[in-house]
């Protein structure tokens, strides 16, 4: 698969010195989230941006996971696909994904929830995909990338931004369907061929 050629954009880093820290270490930075409305009690977490661990050699989902940290506070617009035109759910993963791993995902989360390999929830691991349903009609309708720790970063609702979430929140928790793997952990400047699975599988 052809590698990207187009670099995620850094934003402009605010954090209390604990959680910059880790983040500075590693090149990153950060702006604060704006509160989501798609529910009352889903209120965002930041406890997930302490697990970057600056000492270790990174892999391509330590490089998702950081990837996804630095699109914090990109507004939400659905059908954004960009950090400049603002993202969606599945807009979010699949601009992280492409620009990250090479790897091009489907564009609802629907569809992405397709592709990859199944995990168990007790199993997530960085890096991996989460799937909610969280329209009356049910079925897949939300997504983001987990981080470890029972936290994941996404792109909620309209007038919200980026954020992180845990899964322990009750609404999250209730909402949850599924997870996918797409890559494994093998360090970063390995080749593509260590991706789980094509965009194509399962077609």
């Amino acid at each position: 698969m052809t590698p990207p050629t187009r670099k995620v954009r850094l934003a402009i880093s605010a954090l209390p010195a604990f959680l910059a820290a880790p983040l500075l270490a590693i090149g990153l930075s950060w702006s604060p989230p704006a509160q989501a409305s798609i529910a009352t009690d889903a209120l965002a977490s930041l406890t997930g941006l302490r697990l970057i661990d600056p000492l270790t050699v990174p892999t391509l989902p330590d490089m998702v996971v950081r990837a996804g940290l630095d699109t914090l506070g990109t507004p939400y617009v659905w059908g954004g696909e960009d950090p400049d035109g603002g993202f969606d759910c599945s807009g979010l993963t699949q601009f992280v994904f492409r620009e990250i791993a090479g790897l091009e995902l489907p564009r609802t989360a629907r569809a992405q929830r397709h592709e990859g390999t199944a995990v168990k929830k007790k199993q997530l691991k960085p890096g991996d995909l989460v799937f909610f349903a969280t329209r009356r009609r049910g079925g897949v309708s939300h997504v983001g990338i987990y981080i470890g720790q029972n936290q994941f970063v996404h792109a909620p609702t309209r007038g919200s931004s980026v954020r992180v979430d845990s899964l322990d929140n009750r609404y999250w928790s209730r909402h949850y369907v599924a997870a996918r793997r797409y890559l494994d952990t093998a360090p970063a400047t390995a080749p593509q061929g260590h991706l789980v699975a094509s965009a194509n599988a399962g077609r």
